[in-house]
């Protein structure tokens, strides 16, 4: 069990669903800010053990908040995992594997930054290499809702001759550790995406890296 992927996954579910104008993230740290304040003026310090326990806990909450977002609410571990991979071979163009995607994604030119999205990879007869994902409605602690401009189909899209990077690892967000590729991608190294994809069995998994090694330029996951 992964303790930091159920914290991190936990932050980023507080992140992005809302009441009204606020995320359940930024309720949950008012409520602990008003709690602190309020045994402080109404006790008048004379229950202090109360206040510095409320203040350790909002305090300990709030490095957590931004611990996670500086994480991006993952925590990637390198590992080898492909061991005797076969020779690279294309998937069937009409084939879509599932996998669980996290990064930017795009449509209809809003961009957003999404985590642990319900997916599918795609490679098309062009060689483009495409992740659809969806978001779908949801609600946590009963209040908070995702927001309704942002449930749909959400897309990556790149070529083969932007993959800079690929890796594979472990990557903790909830209880269970994933298998997963990284993919880090883009034009030219100044502007850089970088794509988790994670997998429910290592056969996907290597399925996806050899259709990506087929025509990428850092091949069998070489830098360039």
């Amino acid at each position: 069990m992964s303790w930091r992927g159920i914290v991190l996954q936990i932050a980023y579910r507080l992140r992005r669903h809302f009441w009204g104008a606020w995320s359940m993230g930024r309720w949950l740290g008012a409520l602990l800010l008003l709690a602190v304040a309020g045994v402080l003026l109404g006790s008048r310090m004379e229950n202090w053990p109360l206040t510095a326990a409320l203040g350790i806990l909002f305090l300990a909450y709030t490095a957590t908040v931004i611990w996670a977002r500086q994480r991006r609410y993952i925590l990637f571990r390198p590992e080898t995992l492909l061991g005797d991979l076969p020779p690279p071979a294309g998937l069937d163009m009409a084939g879509l594997i599932p996998v669980r995607a996290s990064g930017w994604f795009t449509v209809e030119g809003k961009r957003q930054y999404f985590v642990d999205l319900d997916a599918g990879y795609q490679t098309v007869p062009s060689r483009d290499h495409i992740v659809l994902a969806r978001v779908y409605p949801s609600r946590f602690l009963l209040l908070g809702r995702w927001r309704e401009q942002e449930i749909g189909w959400w897309y990556i899209f790149f070529e083969p001759a932007a993959v800079r990077q690929m890796q594979t690892g472990h990557l903790d967000f909830g209880a269970r550790p994933r298998l997963t590729i990284q993919l880090t991608y883009g034009p030219d190294v100044k502007t850089i995406e970088t794509i988790y994809l994670t997998f429910d069995n290592l056969t996907a998994l290597k399925q996806v890296w050899a259709d990506l090694a087929v025509d990428t330029p850092c091949g069998r996951g070489g830098d360039l």
